[in-house]
């Protein structure tokens, strides 16, 4: 070994050991800024006094969460949800479509009534209407002053918007966390890292949406933060056992700035979730209308003319959508089997027909995109000599498209009751 060697190790084990010295001495400051600034106390800050802790109070037995469900699922039949054709469980779930074949009473047609699922692209969507609610006797997680004696929600099933948790009962979870003043945005990064991860979408909420936020600090100087964890999404429902895991990270994240966590009890949360799933799962259904020649088939290049007159516009797998100026997709074309339409083999193949698709869930204005698919189909229908038709070649005259908006009507309100509206935000998050 030459002494160019030597020394070069020497000058390294020294700067690591500067390094561990420094580092262990930032801890030691910090530590101390943290118990000057939240001095450890032996009850929660969070909990009014005489109220028991929410991490400590039993949890509701399996029997009971299960029966919460099921009444929730109940509930969701009552709204006229006669069928329920997709499965939201799965990224890769195919969505249901409504077709034509209908029950004889109109005022209990829902989506799947009498109607032949078929694959549609696009994913799985949806949420219930009652507001996230602590148990009782553990209210102490509320986000807002200005949002009590309304945590059961408005009739439109959504919280008071200030508090940032709008939305049906089950979306979120959230996590109260009451922090040292000096915690700054990388430190809420590394703590929602640590609760949630990538497994849930979460995000802490605007500190001027909360009283007490940090405008106004709370007791010796810390500041009270809300990570809201999204527990429903086309995945499917948090479990219990994924809630108190969120639970106990977040305790673990909170004690190690010298801070405090509290929730909402997991297994109310998850019941709420699973309710919210079934519902979702009920009505993420696509309204399909097909236009079909009546002997060999439509003109390859006079079908593209009319498709991209009518504003459709080709996307990289050969679907056609029409979108609004933000880009919202209001509806979909493909060939009559769900396929692609290939705008250069068009130029010398024929197609025996067309289907015009449209997402509930997830298209704004539902209604009156509606009656502009039914418009539109019907004038492809004209300029091509074909036929409006259901997935068993049986034509849909008025009568039939007037059952059709029947069911689409008793689909919306009982949406609308659960406070979800097709295409906004909250049902973007839902539905994706």
């Amino acid at each position: 070994m030459t002494d160019l060697q030597g020394a070069l190790i020497v000058l390294g084990v020294l700067a690591v050991a500067a390094v561990a010295i420094y580092n262990y001495w930032q801890e030691r400051q910090f530590r101390r800024r943290s118990e000057k600034t939240l001095p450890p106390s032996g009850s929660d800050v969070l909990m009014p006094d005489g109220q028991p802790d929410p991490a400590a109070a039993p949890e509701p037995s399996a029997a009971a969460a299960a029966g919460s469900a099921s009444t929730a699922g109940v509930e969701s039949a009552s709204q006229g949800m006669v069928r329920r054709e997709p499965v939201l469980g799965d990224l890769a779930a195919a969505d249901e479509r409504i077709e034509p074949r209908f029950s004889a009473s109109a005022d209990d047609a829902m989506p799947g009534d009498g109607a032949g699922p078929v694959p549609a692209t696009g994913s799985s969507r949806s949420r219930p209407a009652e507001a996230p609610v602590a148990p009782q006797g553990q209210g102490a997680w509320a986000p807002s002053r200005r949002s009590e004696g309304r945590q059961d929600g408005r009739a439109d099933g959504r919280l008071d918007s200030a508090s940032g948790l709008e939305g049906p009962a089950g979306l979120w979870y959230p996590v109260v966390f009451r922090l040292p003043a000096v915690a700054d945005a990388a430190a809420l990064a590394v703590i929602r890292s640590e609760v949630s991860g990538e497994s849930r979408l979460s995000d802490w909420l605007d500190p001027d949406l909360l009283v007490g936020g940090e405008g106004e600090p709370g007791a010796a100087g810390a500041v009270d933060r809300i990570l809201r964890i999204q527990a429903v999404d086309p995945r499917g429902p948090a479990s219990v056992a994924e809630l108190k895991a969120f639970l106990a990270n977040a305790h673990g994240a909170a004690e190690a700035v010298g801070g405090l966590a509290t929730a909402p009890d997991p297994a109310a949360t998850a019941a709420h979730a699973a309710a919210l799933h079934e519902f979702c799962s009920s009505v993420d259904v696509a309204i399909g209308l097909n236009v079909a020649a009546a002997s060999g088939g439509f003109t390859g290049t006079k079908l593209r003319g009319l498709i991209e007159a009518a504003g459709f516009r080709a996307l990289p797998d050969h679907t056609y959508v029409l979108a609004d100026d933000a880009g919202t997709t209001l509806c979909t074309l493909t060939d009559g089997n769900g396929g692609g339409l290939d705008p250069q083999a068009l130029r010398s193949q024929s197609v025996r027909a067309i289907s015009l698709l449209l997402d509930v869930p997830r298209t704004p204005g539902t209604v009156a995109q509606f009656e502009r698919m039914v418009t539109q189909a019907r004038q492809f229908a004209q300029a091509l000599s074909a036929s409006v038709v259901d997935d068993s070649g049986r034509v849909l005259d008025e009568p039939s498209i007037g059952r059709i908006r029947a069911q689409l009507a008793s689909m919306l309100k009982a949406m609308r009751a659960r406070g979800i509206e097709p295409g906004d935000p909250i049902a973007r998050r839902i539905f994706g």
